[in-house]
């Protein structure tokens, strides 16, 4: 397979080697068949050595950086500007946040006892606040992205999926979490959701007691010295929400890269085009 994509590389390139002269074409052609003989068994090669002979050394590390940074920083913009509006995170399931634990496993019981109006305002609430707080993140997650360096460039480059996102995930999200939890924070307090947290948890509450009376299940826990393992106060509801909100953010931004890497339409700036076109199929 990676032969046959050496060889579709060499021949695309040909429109951009017109504008070299006889000798460069040659040199290139021959530096080329070179590597390509060179590597009998691709799976030889490394990453960076099948970028660079795919695209004729074109691709260089500090491209592909520019270009993922780009395909980034437009799906922050897609991101929060999706989520932002109305709806945007209550009417899509792929982000809508849930009814927190330890209250969505008694969600049935709670609503079969007449909570089920404040476990509605309490799930809309917090998905409000969400969507109030997204655009807020727009220029925190630019000047992280900004701020990146992508090591290992070649390897992410080959990746199926939406790695260059993946990598941004693992190495900003903790930073990242810090500085947004007050916008989203501030937000919660905006829309209510600390007032139906709370509505909800005198609700789940005697639930809870009576379930743990009728099983002796702390005494149990007790016994096996698990106690102290087992939540007493519930969610943190301010970290559950900030997460969700920052998951969200970074989905969104991973759809957007999909589409960039396999969709032409996608690729709106030089980069992009030079990047992802050479590479990906």
């Amino acid at each position: 397979m990676k032969k046959m994509i050496l060889v579709t590389a060499i021949l695309s390139s040909s429109v951009a080697l017109q504008a070299l002269s006889f000798d460069d074409v040659k040199d290139k052609v021959k530096s080329s068949v070179k590597d390509f003989k060179k590597f009998r068994n691709p799976s030889d090669m490394s990453a960076k050595e099948v970028v660079e002979t795919m695209s004729m050394g074109v691709l260089s590390t500090d491209l592909i950086t520019k270009a993922f940074k780009q395909a980034l920083k437009i799906g922050v913009n897609k991101a929060v500007d999706t989520l932002g509006k109305k709806g945007g995170f209550m009417d899509n399931a792929a982000v809508r946040i849930p009814l927190p634990p330890p209250f969505s496993q008694m969600e049935t019981m709670m609503r079969a006892g007449g909570g089920g109006d404040m476990i509605d305002e309490f799930i809309l609430s917090m998905n409000r606040a969400a969507a109030r707080a997204a655009p807020q993140t727009a220029g925190i997650f630019v000047t992280s992205i900004d701020d990146m360096s992508f090591n290992e460039a070649a390897d992410i480059l080959m990746m199926d999926g939406s790695p260059a996102t993946d990598y941004f995930k693992r190495h900003t999200k903790e930073e990242l979490k810090e500085l947004i939890t007050p916008i989203v924070i501030k937000e919660m307090k905006t829309n209510k959701v600390y007032k139906y947290y709370d509505a909800v948890k005198k609700i789940a509450d005697p639930m809870m007691k009576t379930f743990a009376k009728m099983t002796n299940f702390m005494g149990m826990a007790k016994k096996l010295g698990v106690k102290k393992y087992i939540p007493q106060d519930g969610v943190n509801i301010e970290e559950y929400v900030t997460d969700h909100t920052i998951d969200a953010i970074y989905f969104m931004i991973g759809q957007s890269e999909k589409m960039i890497r396999t969709n032409p339409v996608h690729q709106t700036t030089k980069e992009l085009r030079k990047v992802f076109g050479k590479v990906m199929p």
